[in-house]
Order: structure tokens, then C-alpha cells, then sequence
């Protein structure tokens, strides 16, 4: 079986960036009401930043590109993706008040978890990782994120564009308006954040993972998919 990178959504799920619930619904028509139409049919919303999603450029840049750029090339949505797991626990606390830990990790630590090799599509996650409480997410108290330099090096590959972590976010510069990282990986790349990767092996898959084509948007909801060699290459 494929793995989904998003979890199920519910309704009384967590917000991330406390904007309230990520998902409600109201109802326009029931089956068992007295509406005009014998259906159910509902207004779903959504607050993409705290459920799994895509990001374009224009979330940190003012003139950046929309989620519909990234249709011009499809192979930003499909092909292979190396899945890296960090070993070891290196969250250190930053902040002891509000208990946050971040694991930065440097360009080192990339290159030796990637024997050296860019990937085309890198999806990044940590051996362990606390779920957030009320979310079935990477905890946003752990944060995780790549330096600058780490940022760098896979922008100054040829091939990369992609970029997907489990935490919630690609920077942590609480306090401060910039947004380096994003900044750096949308150079090349597509990012994709909250991706559910807890069980799932580290090594090399198919990726497949298209957000909702929502014109102008800086992001959108996305339902991302991983297949094994295996599991491709039985349906070839």
C-alpha cells in the first residue's frame, strides 16, 4: 500500500498559527431536512497553513509567483523523492518559557544523511518527533529546521525542486519579518510542509502530490502519496 502524507482531517482539529480550527463545514443542503434538493452538500473551509499543503513564492514574496506557476511544470508534482529520517535528538531549547526546541540542521548533517547527493525531490523529518496536542501533526514546539548554508547547497543543484519537511513551517525566525529559508528554497523549488512522515522508512520513492489549483493563491491543500519502487513498477 502507497503511504498518504496527510492525515485525516477532522473538525475539531488544532489550528497551527492560532487561527482557530483549520477545517469547518456548514451544511447547504440534508438528506433528512426539508431542503429543496435530496442531498447532502456542504461549504467546506479550510486554512491550508495548518493543514498539509503547497507553498508558492508568493507566501514570503511580495511579488512572488502563485500556486498556479508551478503547473507549468508538472514534474514539480510527480516523480522521485529521497526521504530522509535525522538521527539521533538534536532539538535544543531555545526558548525555556514557552518550552520550543529547534533542530537546525547544518549542511553537514544534510550532506552526510544524503551521502553527498542532491536529490530532485528531498522530504525531510527527524527519527523521532512529538504529535502536537489536539493535532496529528509534527508538535509545533519541536521545530524543524535547514541553516542557510544546508538551504544553499541544495538550491546550487541543478535538478532540485523540491523541498518537504513534517514541521510546520520551512523557517523559525520568531520576532523578525524575514523568511530566509523559504526565500533560499523558492529559488528552485516548490515546498510542501506538514507532511505526515512518522512511520514511514527512510530511502527512495515515488512521489505524487498535486495541491488544489487555486489561481493566485500562495498556498493550497494538498493529499501527497509515496510508492515504493516496488509498488510503481508493478503498475508499469
Amino acid at each position: 500500500m502507497p503511504y498518504f502524507l496527510s492525515p485525516m482531517i477532522h473538525l475539531n482539529m488544532k489550528g497551527m498559527w492560532l487561527e482557530g480550527a483549520p477545517y469547518e463545514k456548514e451544511s447547504i443542503y440534508k438528506i433528512e431536512g426539508k431542503s429543496l434538493a435530496p442531498v447532502n452538500y456542504d461549504i467546506h473551509k479550510i486554512k491550508s497553513h495548518s493543514l498539509t499543503h503547497a507553498e508558492s513564492s508568493k507566501h514570503t514574496q511580495k511579488d512572488g509567483f502563485g500556486i498556479e506557476h508551478y503547473f507549468k511544470r508538472p514534474e514539480f508534482f510527480w516523480g522521485k523523492a529521497r526521504l530522509v529520517r535525522l538521527k539521533g535528538d538534536f532539538y535544543k531549547l531555545v526558548d525555556e518559557q514557552s518550552q520550543i526546541y529547534h533542530w537546525e540542521v547544518s549542511k553537514v548533517e544534510l550532506q552526510n544523511a544524503l551521502d553527498n547527493q542532491v536529490p530532485d525531490k528531498l522530504l525531510l523529518t527527524t527519527d523521532n518527533y512529538p504529535k502536537g496536542e489536539g493535532t496529528p501533526f509534527h508538535d509545533p514546539s519541536y521545530v524543524l529546521t535547514l541553516s542557510q548554508e544546508a538551504a544553499d547547497w541544495l538550491v546550487a543543484s541543478k535538478n532540485f525542486h523540491f523541498y518537504g519537511t513534517s514541521w510546520k513551517s520551512s523557517d523559525f525566525k520568531p520576532g523578525k519579518l524575514e523568511r530566509p529559508i523559504h526565500d533560499t528554497l523558492f529559488k528552485k523549488a516548490i515546498i510542501m510542509e506538514c507532511l505526515d512522515l512518522e512511520k514511514i522508512p527512510e530511502g527512495e520513492y515515488f512521489f505524487v502530490g498535486v495541491p488544489l489549483p487555486l489561481w493566485g493563491a500562495s498556498e493550497a491543500p494538498v493529499s501527497p502519496m509515496l510508492f515504493t519502487k516496488e509498488e510503481w513498477a508493478s503498475v508499469l
